[in-house]
């Protein structure tokens, strides 16, 4: 079957029914607070982006000298949808900036993945987007709750890691076909640009992501190491390309509600180390909100983002009804826990949003995309720079970003802003308190 992205002729939602028995339903599930396990990769050979988009449009590629594409995570829409769906616009709109594609970073279905919601929390919100979306899963994507069937990750595998593109059941007739990543972990090559995406597995708010463990054993660590030994022998033939490495939990955050995930950062630095190279950008979600350190690993500052802000209605900084706090200063300089300098440059935890990425031989510059729920405006909450020759990381944050001090466990300093400041959205359930929501059901017109 050829591959299909967009669908703009979807008939649009009308929100105003939804079936409260099947909500009330969903919260009365207890989830199952363990890792679980999951498949090796059906392939470790890196997934090729000509494969997806064809050779012409990636040789137009590489004939402007540059790639452009979204990153973003945490979009389910659960409560209110609005908040999701006007940030799917925005981006629908956004690819006349000429992005190819979308990195999602995971927490595609809330609460529990269920193939149940894939069209309403992403084959419904995305028919207008007219590009490939590849993802790594969130731990939402592959929680389970007592009593559930089907083994974690079921639902994303059958439409994001299918052998071939498909028409997938859960589109309820949308044309997108599933996506043919090799794997829950995969390498992604692109022009000027690979990625390298790995799994956190399950972890709620209060605990760390794992990629490898006694209880999940340690193929994907395996492949980490065997991708980046890969990725260096290229940069040493002058073959290499920008290097990211994605997971959805974030290794440094100072989100009030998500812990930073130290013990996978040092997994993925010694991995890194013993290859000899280090990633030139870190892509995350899970904290709903977005922030970007600037860490430097042997004179090389890397930017960390943290782009959890992608729909799910819960961002810690908005507040009933709907009033944003007081901006706080930033930056805000410490150490990592392996006393490498890191830099809290900007942190926004109030506004929905986007990333957009452009990655050229000599540079990455990225975009944080805001967006307005009511009016669908967008406007820019960070831009920066990365000098891939240099090594150095620039930018100037934004007037609209609050401050925050760089990351639990990752600064000196772990005072937090008053709670009053930073509390949460009203009818919003406790951070750790976690239950299982149906997405609002929405009917089509017509």
């Amino acid at each position: 079957m050829s591959r299909a992205f967009g669908d703009p002729d979807l008939t649009p939602d009308n929100f105003s029914s939804f079936s409260k028995q099947e909500i009330d339903a969903d919260s009365a599930a207890k989830g199952l607070a363990q890792l679980e396990p999951f498949p090796e990769a059906r392939s470790t050979t890196p997934m090729d982006l000509s494969s997806v988009i064809g050779t012409d449009v990636t040789q137009k590629i590489q004939k402007a000298g540059q790639i452009t594409f979204h990153a973003v995570g945490d979009t389910g829409g659960i409560h209110s949808p609005e908040f999701q769906f006007a940030v799917a616009d925005a981006m629908a709109a956004d690819l006349s900036s000429g992005a190819a594609f979308w990195y999602h970073l995971g927490d595609v279905v809330y609460y529990f993945g269920e193939d149940q919601y894939y069209f309403s929390q992403f084959y419904d919100p995305y028919r207008n987007y007219n590009a490939p979306i590849f993802a790594i899963p969130g731990n939402h994507d592959g929680a389970l709750y007592q009593g559930e069937t089907v083994k974690s990750l079921e639902p994303f595998i059958a439409n994001f890691c299918t052998t071939h593109p498909a028409r997938s059941p859960d589109s309820q007739g949308a044309v997108r076909t599933t996506m043919d990543q090799p794997g829950v972990y995969f390498t992604l090559n692109a022009p000027f640009v690979k990625f390298i995406g790995l799994y956190s597995n399950t972890s709620e708010g209060g605990t760390e992501g794992v990629i490898s463990s006694s209880k999940v054993g340690t193929a994907q660590l395996t492949f980490l190491k065997q991708q980046l030994a890969a990725a260096k022998a290229e940069r040493d033939r002058n073959q290499g390309r920008a290097l990211v490495i994605a997971t959805h939990h974030p290794p440094f955050t100072g989100s009030p509600t998500h812990v930073p995930s130290p013990t996978m950062l040092k997994q993925i630095d010694e991995a890194c180390a013993a290859a000899g190279i280090q990633p030139d950008l870190y892509l995350s979600g899970h904290a709903h909100l977005y922030e970007r350190y600037t860490r430097t690993v042997g004179g090389k500052q890397i930017p960390y983002l943290v782009a959890g802000m992608g729909g799910y209605y819960n961002l810690p900084g908005l507040k009933p009804p709907n009033r944003r706090p007081r901006s706080q200063p930033t930056p805000q300089t410490g150490t990592d826990a392996s006393g490498n300098p890191l830099r809290l440059d900007v942190y926004n935890d109030n506004t929905f949003g986007f990333v957009r990425l452009t990655v050229s031989p000599t540079s990455i510059a990225g975009v944080f995309v805001t967006v307005d729920p009511q009016t669908g405006k967008t406007g820019i909450g960070d831009s920066f720079t990365v000098d891939l020759h240099a090594n150095t990381v620039s930018g100037g944050g934004s007037a609209a970003s609050a401050g925050k001090p760089a990351g639990k466990g990752a600064a000196p300093s772990k005072a937090k802003p008053p709670a009053a400041k930073r509390p949460a959205k009203a009818g919003a359930k406790p951070p750790k308190a976690k239950s299982k929501s149906g997405a609002t059901k929405k009917t089509r017109r017509g």
